[in-house]
């Protein structure tokens, strides 16, 4: 049978009459009589007979109401909550970068993606570690260098190369001190690059040294002295200002995108790794 069929005999049941059904549904009356015909016909009983005051339903008819009185119900609740609810529900997308460039570049940048992506859901977790994206522990993530984790499960592209510059508070004098990391954090360019600035050329260090990228930038902006920042970060902060770095080669680093090889076609990773490739294009 055809269920949209159902909706016709509700409509004499109704309005009582092939014409006031026909005016009911939106069509004329001879389309009323056939499409009862045919209901009748698939299911070999009559479902409707005429009387003294127009057409009126057999008791199978009756019967078969209940049911397509349930089915118009399911339809028009599908209906209102479409009509209520019209966002397309992407679902949730975590995202992982160290705390420097989830703080300072994702975040600021977030209002962007949830603006063009109704009904995604962002978790940027913010981790100095790297996070396994094939044990589950992220669907993407930024690297700050070429990435070890790879195989067939992952996809890893290169957005570009961060350009580092010399920054310091706004109202700091272009003498303040470096703002060094730990020695063992020196295998980072940018952190051998800041510790030759104070060894090499006789310039002040600060009396810490720091392991983290963001414990560090706190420290610039609470005016203990001047260091190293990728210009998309320092440059955006109208808190800081750029000062000249006493050797002519600034460090730079790889920006590396990572996503699980098996999520790549979803609509929320898919709009997510626009939104950086749209961040990063260096």
């Amino acid at each position: 049978m055809n269920w949209n069929d159902l909706r016709y005999l509700l409509a004499v049941a109704q309005a009582g009459s092939l014409k006031g059904a026909a005016r009911l549904v939106g069509v004329d009356k001879t389309t009323v009589s056939r499409r009862l015909r045919a209901l009748e016909q698939s299911l070999s009983q009559p479902v409707v007979e005429k009387s003294a005051t127009g057409l009126i339903l057999t008791e199978f008819g009756r019967s078969l109401m209940r049911h397509a009185e349930a089915m118009q119900a399911e339809v028009q609740a599908v209906q209102a909550q479409a009509k209520a609810d019209p966002v397309m529900h992407l679902g949730t997308v975590r995202v992982t970068s160290v705390p420097l460039v989830v703080n300072h570049v994702l975040l600021p940048n977030l209002p962007d993606l949830l603006s063009r992506s109704a009904g995604l859901r962002v978790e940027l977790i913010s981790e100095a570690r790297d996070l396994s994206l094939l044990q589950g522990e992220a669907d993407i993530a930024l690297r700050l260098a070429r990435p070890g984790e790879g195989g067939q499960g992952i996809l890893a592209r290169k957005l570009g190369d961060l350009a580092y510059g010399a920054y310091v508070g706004r109202s700091a004098a272009d003498d303040a001190p470096w703002l060094n990391y730990d020695r063992r954090m020196q295998y980072l360019t940018h952190a051998a690059a800041l510790a030759s600035a104070s060894e090499t050329t006789g310039e002040r260090a600060f009396a810490a040294s720091f392991n983290d990228a963001e414990t560090l930038y706190q420290a610039l902006l609470a005016g203990y002295g001047k260091t190293l920042l990728p210009r998309i970060i320092g440059s955006a902060d109208q808190r800081l200002r750029e000062v000249p770095f006493p050797f002519a080669r600034l460090p730079s680093r790889e920006i590396w995108v990572l996503v699980r090889r098996e999520l790549r076609e979803l609509d929320r990773i898919r709009v997510t790794v626009d939104w950086i490739d749209r961040i990063f294009r260096l």
